[in-house]
């Protein structure tokens, strides 16, 4: 059992606004950048832990003990594992100094926002949003973060297509197109508005812009 104090004691990580996401995507638009997406790989145990935190042997490992003294052995954990009273936190802290060195700053109008001169990119959890103006700096900063001494494990997702469970679908001149198939269809069927004739029972309205 965690004790707060003793081997935790932040546990806030925030998370984007969605007004930020919709903001980044126009000012891609009308500036025409590139942009680019990156998921980071098993983000929470690539944190490091700043307290020791013991746990029980997990079940199913039965090393060779004497049984009349089971408990004598405990687990150190080296990783910040998913659980973890301050997981969120010790992963939020390690991406927010790796991309306050590589010169991004944050403002404080939205803690997942970070900018610098040429980029600006959002965070949410595991999940980043790159836009840029060249292509090339993308790509140099994203080795970086690959390459660098923190040594992040991600996935280089190219063109921005999901972000939060939203569809972005790309057109000409560099437009973008949010939609949540997905969210719809899941409330349509809660609606019990799924069948074929589904149309016919109820009245759409069409909603100003």
């Amino acid at each position: 059992m965690q004790q707060w104090g003793e081997n935790y004691w932040e546990t806030y990580s925030p998370v984007v606004n969605m007004l930020t996401v919709r903001l980044i995507l126009a000012i891609a638009h009308i500036h025409k950048l590139e942009s680019k997406s990156i998921d980071i790989v098993l983000a929470f145990p690539q944190a490091e832990l700043d307290v020791d935190i013991w746990m029980e042997l997990p079940i199913g490992m039965c090393p060779e003990i004497d049984e009349t003294n089971k408990n004598r052995y405990v687990l150190k954990l080296k990783k910040n594992l998913y659980g973890l009273k301050q997981a969120s936190f010790n992963w939020f802290d390690k991406l927010k100094t790796g991309l306050m060195d590589r010169g991004f700053k944050a403002p404080q109008i939205d803690p997942c926002l970070y900018y610098k001169k040429g980029m600006i990119v959002l965070t949410h959890v595991d999940d980043c949003i790159i836009v840029g103006n060249k292509m090339r700096e993308i790509d140099n900063f994203v080795k970086s973060m690959q390459n660098g001494k923190e040594n992040f494990i991600l996935t280089d997702e190219g063109d921005i297509d999901k972000f939060l469970a939203i569809e972005i679908q790309h057109l000409d001149d560099k437009r973008f197109e949010l939609k949540q198939p997905f969210l719809i269809e899941k409330i349509c069927r809660t609606l019990g508005l799924v069948d074929n004739d589904w149309k016919a029972e109820t009245n759409s309205k069409k909603t100003p812009v």
